[in-house]
């Protein structure tokens, strides 16, 4: 820095200025000089800066520093406040020497542990993440149907398209084109499409509101008008650059072993190529060196081998949209300058096309989950979220160990802060690098077939969520008067102003998100296996009556919810009532008075009114100011403090600042009104979700945060476990939260409930497999119906399919499908050699279709299984093994009683079914 630039810092400082501090401001300089030069180039004045780039830099670089020093104060004043509320929470629910860090697993995930204490009156950082992703893709979905239906049809259209693993050529180009139309409009670039202009315009919509929460809880998000669509990519598609050109050039025997063991090409031979797939891609203006001259070829491609650096090792995308690595904090998700500046909506599509793995729709639902993520980390710990866990966490294994805290086990204590950092990590997207293997996608591939094999007829399971959702309905007291649980599936499942009012609601779950729930947090695996498990699930109608059920009891929580707020004018007289479960939830006060002062909106076409997100949102401000008086009157009189503490100060120097304080202080109020309404809202909706997995078995974060660190083994292990277990943990720690008498009959209305619901599942299954109904006289039928419709859910439909029960050990059902399908392959292998070794009859062929009907896809749908297993799987059983459907038949009558109404190995059934077997005759 020139000399006299430092004496004219160190008289504006009225001292000498550090090195550090000269640093600070050279780099300032620096970075407003590449921006500057950016701007420059775009507006067709390219080349070296010149004295007013300069001039423009400095006084961009001072418009950052006054907006820095105002997002730090507001920053240290959120962190302190979550700190607060966290110490002060804790305080009040536990003595000093019960606090541990396993306490903090309530503020990042819904619910608790099974044998974990009392439930905390707060709304989870996962409660707050689902509370503003369904705020906000409820708005993209209202706002989509106000502009119409056919804007609504071709959003929806692209999107299923988009999402289609296999397509026909027809369906490949309208997919390709519907996808483009909506990138160039969201570039700016006109395509005539008009409904594709105004998904565009609701998408800017969407995001600018979006964006402006999350920097009014202390995100630092410019506003950008080159910016379109987060850059999405993919790592194993990056390092896998050129792979087919690669794997060409290697001697067939080489190639073949590197096709089946899924080697990637080397890291250079990958970079080149994907340098030169992006090289034409990227607007050049955006490239530029530190003192703002444009890069030049030989710079521009050593930028680009860096940026192919991060992105293959899992680093810049995974802060997209944004750049440098390395600051750190889940608030500083997308305030980054962008690694990548793509020159028009053609380019970024074609790069999606080889590199992404979503379509364009995916990406912007995919972009409003993370941001919602972020958002309700931030709620729930602060800006610096990671930082204020870490002290929290630390806090607390301190006193635990210490006489204070009882002195506990070192051991035990540091296995809960980890425990607990894996949860926060798990929930903020702090995992890391996550990387695939041949194995791991091996093991995927066989899940996913596992699942298309076994779970289509999972759906009759479902009926039992039934019983679910109306003992949890009577544990919540929630009036289920004039509005049927039922009628109201049916009415979501089928009814097409149904389903869409309840997305405009935000009560309809993501299909995608119901999947994963449904696959115990495990996502599909890519290609084919993955596209058999997705449309099992689909077809089935498992995934409808997933989505129709959780929406039908979302729409019962927005009723009472809207009816307690009638009757209850405050928080404190809806505690002191019976519904002590809804109450204690982490509502605040305000979140109540603003509820009450909301008016309710109608549900349904029938004309039930409840309490809605719009309705809320409907507040007036003026309203919001005098819930929020105390609050504001404060902030007023802070800022008026400010100016008091600096002291003497000439009469134009205090009016100035005085103005600056008001100013500020006026923001900060407008801030407060914004966020007020939208907490609200969201502590709605997030609760509502809550309630709605419980009700509706799911699997949520709390079950499934291990999914990403874990081994395949485990993985396997746990297919179909997850979500059971979920149920089980949910119904263990509902029951103690209950009083003993409301204990009694929620238990009751539940093991009851699910029973029966249980027995018709397994009459059901038993017809639509060919056998004769279940003899409900023998107390063992009523203990398969209860594990059947009970918490067990599909993992029950696993445990009670043929092949499990005529013929696996207890060791391979209890272990579940992937034991099953290893003791299967044993019995193939190892098994007929040693019955061959013993001169004994072996059964190859018969075994190896046992085998492979655990992983046939499609094999176990509800309304095909019967002509599959009879026409396809026993003929080839018989064929292989003469005799083999007479002795299964025996050994079912036998071991089982059971009898069938359509015989094994026949083409066609002999007789009708024989209905009074179900009665014991």
């Amino acid at each position: 820095m020139k000399s006299a630039c430092i004496t004219a810092i160190a008289n504006t400082l009225g001292r000498q200025p550090k090195a550090a501090e000269l640093k600070n401001i050279e780099d300032r300089i620096k970075d407003a000089v590449k921006q500057v030069s950016r701007n420059n180039a775009k507006a067709g004045r390219s080349g070296i800066p010149d004295a007013q780039t300069y001039k423009d830099a400095a006084e961009l670089a001072a418009k950052r520093v006054v907006h820095e020093v105002y997002k730090k104060r507001q920053r240290l004043a959120q962190n302190a406040i979550a700190i607060t509320n966290i110490t002060k929470t804790l305080n009040d629910n536990f003595a000093p020497n019960e606090q541990t860090p396993g306490n903090l697993a309530q503020f990042v995930f819904a619910g608790r542990r099974t044998f974990d204490g009392k439930e905390l009156d707060i709304t989870s950082a996962e409660e707050l993440s689902i509370g503003a992703y369904q705020d906000w893709s409820r708005q993209l979905s209202a706002e989509m149907t106000a502009a119409g239906p056919e804007v609504q049809r071709f959003f929806q259209q692209s999107q299923a398209l988009g999402n289609q693993r296999f397509r026909n050529l027809f369906n490949r180009q309208l997919a390709k084109s519907s996808q483009l139309h909506i990138l160039k409009e969201i570039y700016g670039e006109s395509t005539g499409n008009q409904a594709a202009k105004k998904i565009a315009d609701i998408w800017g919509n969407v995001t600018s509101r979006s964006r402006q929460e999350m920097n009014d809880n202390g995100f630092d998000i410019g506003l950008r008008d080159d910016w379109n669509l987060p850059y999405v990519d993919d790592a194993d598609l990056i390092r896998a650059a050129g792979r087919e050109a690669w794997l060409s050039t290697l001697p067939v025997s080489e190639r073949a072993s590197a096709q089946l063991s899924g080697k990637m090409p080397p890291m250079e031979f990958a970079q080149r190529r994907w340098v030169d797939d992006v090289y034409d891609t990227q607007d050049r203006t955006q490239y530029v060196n530190q003192d703002g001259t444009p890069m030049n070829d030989a710079q521009y491609r050593e930028a680009l081998e860096a940026i192919y650096e991060t992105k293959s090792t899992d680093g810049a995308n995974k802060i997209e949209p944004g750049a440098h690595m390395g600051s750190g904090g889940v608030q500083n998700r997308g305030s980054q300058s962008r690694v990548m500046a793509f020159k028009d909506a053609t380019a970024h599509f074609q790069y999606m096309e080889k590199y992404t793995g979503q379509p364009v729709v995916g990406v912007m639902m995919a972009h409003l989950q993370a941001a919602s993520r972020d958002l309700g980390t931030v709620k729930a710990f602060g800006p610096d979220a990671a930082t204020n866990f870490k002290l929290m966490s630390d806090r607390l294994l301190k006193k635990a160990l210490s006489v204070e805290g009882g002195g506990k086990p070192v051991s035990k204590m540091q296995g809960e802060a980890k425990l607990v950092e894996r949860m926060f990590n798990a929930q903020a997207g702090l995992k890391g690098a996550q990387s695939t293997s041949v194995f791991s996608s091996v093991a995927g591939g066989l899940r996913s077939l596992m699942t298309s094999a076994m779970l289509g007829s999972s759906v009759i399971t479902a009926v039992s969520d039934q019983a679910v959702m109306r003992a949890n309905a009577m544990a919540l007291g929630l009036d289920r008067k004039g509005m049927h649980l039922y009628s109201n599936s049916i009415k979501s499942l089928f009814h097409g102003n149904t389903k869409r009012a309840n997305a405009d609601l935000g009560l309809l779950v993501d299909a995608h998100a119901a999947m994963v729930s449904k696959m115990g947090g495990l996502d599909l695996s890519r290609g084919i296996t993955g596209w058999f498990a997705e449309k099992t699930l689909k077809w089935s109608g498992l995934i409808a009556m997933d989505r129709a059920n959780k929406a039908s009891f979302g729409l019962l929580m927005y009723k009472n919810i809207g009816d307690m707020s009638r009757r209850f004018p405050t928080l404190e007289s809806l505690k002191a009532s019976d519904r002590t479960i809804l109450a204690n939830k982490g509502w605040t006060e305000a979140d109540w008075a603003i509820m009450n002062a909301a008016e309710l909106m109608p549900l349904n076409t029938r004309g039930d009114m409840g309490m809605t997100p719009d309705g809320i949102y409907a507040v007036p401000d003026t309203k919001i100011r005098d819930i929020l008086s105390d609050r504001i009157d404060s902030i007023r009189a802070g800022a008026k403090d400010a100016l008091k503490d600096m002291g003497e100060m000439p009469e134009a120097r205090r009016k100035s600042l005085s103005e600056a304080f008001d100013a500020e202080a006026e923001q900060t109020i407008t801030r407060l009104v914004r966020n007020a309404k939208a907490d609200a809202a969201q502590k709605l909706l997030g609760i509502t979700h809550g309630e709605m997995t419980t009700a509706v078995t799911t699997a949520t974060g709390l079950d499934t945060y291990q999914r990403d660190t874990a081994g395949e083994l485990y993985k396997s292990f746990m297919l179909f476990k997850t979500t059971p277990f979920a149920g089980f943990r949910k119904m263990v720690t509902r029951t103690r939260d209950l009083d003993t008498v409301p204990a009694v009959k929620f238990l009751a209305a539940y093991i009851a409930g699910t029973t029966v619901t249980g027995m018709f599942a397994n009459q059901l299954n038993a017809l639509l497999t060919g056998n004769d109904p279940v003899d409900m006289t023998k107390p063992s039928s009523w203990i398969k119906a209860l594990l059947k419709g009970g918490s067990f859910g599909i993992y029950g439909d696993f445990i009670f399919q043929d092949h499990t029960q005529f013929g696996a050990s207890i060791g391979a059902t209890i272990g579940g499908p992937a034991l099953g399908f290893a003791e299967s392959l044993i019995k193939v292998g190892p098994t007929n050699i040693q019955k061959a070794y013993e001169g004994r009859d072996t059964s190859v062929g018969a075994d190896a279709i046992q085998a492979a009907r655990m992983i046939i896809p499609f094999a176990n749908m509800w309304y095909t299984k019967a002509a599959f297993n009879h026409l396809i799987l026993q003929q080839m059983q018989e064929m292989a093994n003469p005799g083999y459907n007479d002795r299964a038949k025996d050994r079912a009558e036998r071991q089982f009683n059971t009898t069938s109404w359509w015989e094994l190995g026949d083409a066609a059934p002999r007789r009708a079914p024989d209905w009074e077997k179900a009665i014991g005759d």
